[in-house]
């Protein structure tokens, strides 16, 4: 079984909202387009999708031209309790976070890692052993790789930090094995 796990792409960052109102830019838009493209995605049932706007949109682009259905997953959410902060703050505050410190008023990462993992857990055992697509957050997507492929905060930090938007990763989840790694 391949996982396919999906960072929403670019977004129109609009400091006065919070981030999970926040909605793809038109670049964004082409990029998941683009994404479309793979051949992989016909042979998936369905495509698993945060509720945040910017990832169900992401989910809808790529699902449109091969006629998938989409599901959102309330559990697929981004790490709760984060405000708009430049970004060498941000992301000082995620590599702590990455190390286990607790950041202000961010969802606690155990948590982070309890909800996705179940909630990809689940999505695997509804696919029965057939390859599944999840589209999801950069932050939410590390914590679950962290846990899964055992990773240290060092390496979960240069992980997220690779990420792109949009961007895909493949793991086996049943071997934890990654395929195909973020960024190629």
């Amino acid at each position: 079984m391949r996982l396919y796990l999906v960072r929403h792409s670019g977004v129109t960052v609009r400091p006065e909202r919070p981030g999970a109102e926040w909605h793809l830019s038109q670049e964004g838009r082409a990029a998941a387009d683009a994404l479309a493209d793979a051949a992989h995605w016909a042979e998936l049932p369905a495509i698993h999708t945060s509720p945040e706007p910017k990832a169900s949109t992401t989910a809808q682009r790529i699902a449109a031209p091969h006629g998938l259905p989409i599901r959102i997953e309330r559990d697929l959410r981004e790490v709760e309790g984060r405000g708009w902060m430049e970004q060498a703050e941000y992301r000082e505050q995620v590599r702590r976070y990455l190390a286990g410190e607790a950041v202000d008023s961010w969802e606690a990462e155990q948590e982070v890692q309890r909800r996705v993992r179940a909630c990809i857990e689940a999505i695997t055992e509804r696919h029965s052993g057939r390859d599944a697509a999840v589209v999801t957050h950069g932050l939410a997507l590390t914590v679950y790789l962290a846990g899964l492929l055992q990773l240290d905060a060092a390496a979960a930090y240069e992980l997220w930090t690779g990420i792109r938007y949009p961007d895909i990763a493949i793991v086996d989840p049943q071997t934890r094995r990654l395929e195909q790694a973020f960024g190629v």
